[in-house]
């Protein structure tokens, strides 16, 4: 087969695997607010967000959720591109070569339970604690390209032109010889099938966490403080076969597959966060919030090379009244993602949103950026009813396409639900 179908990208996805590791979220209520949770003191998941929310008020809770989350930058360009005969157009081989430089696509899922602990007797005399399980899919596929064959380089006959671009539009050609075609040409390592490959990853993390948050009362603020201590396990593959103009994808993806060989390691993280929460009657339910997640950077060590999941430093702000709450969060430093294309691909989210609490359902809504990434603005909302039942839905405003369809870069999608008492 000599050239990559539009459905290519879609099996890629189910039958190989890979993923990023940035700060994630777990839970529908922050879904809803624009990935806000930092300082929500309303949210059964501050095991996740921020474990010093553990402590914010005498509630016990519990909260479920099962979320699927896609997103992809350049993969849907690959539709249509005849990798046989790239060399006959220009356009084509500068279509590749900018996807080469710059690409991932992921299919991720995070799910988790969480029970919250907590009285005010238990509060003020002890503290509040908290049990949960988090399991997490990192599943995608990245072009890794080597940089030092990208050049618009062909042959005709015994001769070799670099084709370069011009101010009209089109393409100048400039004398070569036959060592540079050899050395930088993109369509010449097609041909050899050795310079640029397809990588496929699966790393699937499953952590147990345990959490303890304190309040420290004073005249007219309370401080809270907590930490969470988790068992992490973490199974992963990684697998690649490089591109060329003769590739047969129907046997290479079956060969995936087969020759798919999991690894397990198994470590341990923790977090640590503050929430300090204003008690003027002015400003009464305005809480600030900052979390620092893995600490001890937690590394995972496996044959192919070791995934390492970095600290993550968020900050947020809340207005947590009864019936009422505006929430923003944004990430303090870029987090790096999970993915094998040479340019590092990073992730660093902003976003806000509120929520209107009402007697048998919730409403929220909400917006978030990922200044890192070309997703556009991401829109969220989400609804709860009677605690049962509750969807969030977060989607970007860039678009993609796929099998003609155009389709948004990043989507992310919960259901669950979380009631308190």
């Amino acid at each position: 087969m000599r050239k990559i179908p539009a459905w290519m990208s879609g099996c890629l996805i189910f039958l190989s695997s890979l993923g990023a590791l940035e700060f994630g979220g777990i839970g529908n209520v922050s879904s809803g607010m624009g990935g806000a949770g930092v300082a929500l003191s309303a949210s059964p998941y501050g095991l996740y967000y921020n474990p010093a929310l553990l402590s914010a008020d005498n509630k016990t809770k519990f909260g479920y959720s099962i979320g699927v989350e896609y997103r992809q930058r350049n993969i849907d360009k690959l539709a249509g591109l005849n990798l046989k005969n790239i060399a006959s157009s220009p356009r084509n081989m500068e279509t590749l070569k900018q996807i080469l430089k710059d690409n991932h696509l992921s299919l991720n899922s995070q799910n988790g339970i969480v029970l919250q602990l907590s009285s005010s007797i238990i509060r003020e005399e002890f503290g509040s604690v908290a049990l949960g399980y988090f399991g997490s899919m990192y599943a995608g596929i990245s072009l890794n390209g080597d940089p030092n064959r990208m050049d618009l380089i062909v042959q005709n006959g015994a001769n070799y032109y670099k084709l370069v671009p011009n101010n009209t539009g089109g393409w100048d050609e400039q004398t070569t010889n036959e060592t540079d075609y050899k050395e930088h040409s993109l369509s010449y390592s097609l041909q050899q099938g050795d310079g640029h490959k397809i990588v496929t990853s699966t790393f699937i993390l499953s952590e147990i966490p345990i959490g303890y948050a304190k309040t420290f009362y004073f005249k007219n603020s309370n401080f809270n403080i907590g930490v969470a201590a988790k068992f992490m396990n973490g199974i992963s593959a990684n697998q690649n076969i490089y591109l060329s103009d003769h590739m047969n994808i129907a046997h290479d993806l079956q060969n995936f597959v087969a020759k798919r060989n999991y690894q397990s390691y198994s470590t341990f993280g923790v977090d640590l966060g503050m929430m300090y929460e204003i008690d003027f009657p002015k400003f009464r339910y305005l809480s600030f919030g900052v979390v620092a997640k893995n600490l001890n950077f937690p590394t995972f060590k496996y044959d192919f090379g070791n995934i390492v999941i970095k600290p993550q430093y968020r900050v947020g702000i809340a207005y947590n009244e009864r019936y009422f709450t505006l929430a923003f969060d944004a990430d303090i430093l870029p987090n790096d993602m999970l993915n094998f294309n040479y340019k590092k691909q990073q992730s660093q989210m902003i976003g806000g949103g509120f929520k209107f609490d009402l007697k048998y359902f919730d409403l929220r809504t909400g917006a978030m950026k990922d200044i890192r990434q070309d997703d556009g603005l991401i829109l969220t909302g989400g609804i709860n009813i009677l605690g049962i039942f509750d969807v969030a839905l977060q989607s970007g405003t860039k678009l993609g396409q796929t099998k003609g369809y155009k389709i948004p870069r990043y989507l992310n999608l919960k259901i669950g639900g979380s009631f308190s008492f």
